[in-house]
């Protein structure tokens, strides 16, 4: 008796515990797939949402993806989160950092900051004001290693320095390397005014961390014919 009473307390208890979460909390992902051309046919997990998912063109090696509407415990005056995308060489001089304040550490396997060229560019400067916005920048511009499921590259994010503060902007660049191919995007994470709060780097962080890269698909190429029309064997 005992022992089925205490059995049916406990089982009321669960009960009751799992009424009380808030459904709306509740964060339900789902993984997407798109392909961006031969080398880039990628999976990447993301909130379950309206209008986003992945969306591409494999014979421009173009596309997006986007978080919208955003959940509701993601608290920023942004109506979405997204990311313009692109398949690449990578060995594209964009992709190993162009004229972004970025190097690659080979001793260290790892993407770096390295403003160098940036800091020696704003010294020539005859003008003090260019000088000064070229160092500002430098300032708020950060550089982080990141790898994904089977990939490897670079976070840089940048802030805004000039213009209304109320509209100004963190945006952020990225690029995963799996030679000979890489996918770069670029989208904006917060708007400033919105605070720690309001900021979905890590958000998007994650998001970029879940992308892998896939087999390619096979093309739709119709069976080989005679000129009779009869099949080619």
């Amino acid at each position: 008796m005992m022992k089925y009473g205490l059995a049916a307390l406990l089982t009321c208890i669960c009960l009751s515990t799992f009424a009380d979460v808030d459904k709306s909390k509740v964060l339900v992902q789902q993984r997407v797939q798109a392909n961006y051309g031969v080398g880039c046919n990628i999976a990447a997990i993301v909130p379950q949402s309206t209008d986003g998912g992945l969306g591409s063109d494999p014979e421009t090696g173009m596309g997006g993806l986007a978080v919208n509407p955003l959940p509701k415990n993601w608290k920023s005056r942004l109506d979405s989160l997204g990311f313009n995308l692109s398949c690449k060489s990578s060995d594209d001089s964009h992709v190993r950092g162009g004229t972004y304040p970025i190097t690659y550490d080979s001793k260290k396997n790892e993407w770096q900051k390295d403003a160098s060229a940036w800091e020696k560019e704003a010294n020539g400067f005859a003008d003090k004001f260019d000088r000064k916005a070229l160092l500002e920048l430098i300032r708020v511009t950060n550089v982080n290693n990141v790898r994904a499921v089977n990939s490897q590259g670079w976070v840089m994010t940048q802030k805004d320095t000039i213009g209304d503060e109320r509209w100004r902007k963190r945006t952020m660049s990225f690029c995963l390397l799996h030679p000979p191919k890489a996918i770069c995007g670029v989208g904006v994470v917060s708007m400033l005014s919105d605070g720690p709060k309001g900021d979905l780097t890590q958000h998007a962080l994650k998001i970029i961390k879940s992308i892998e890269f896939l087999p390619d698909v096979a093309p739709n190429v119709a069976p080989a014919t005679t000129s009779n029309g009869e099949l080619r064997q």
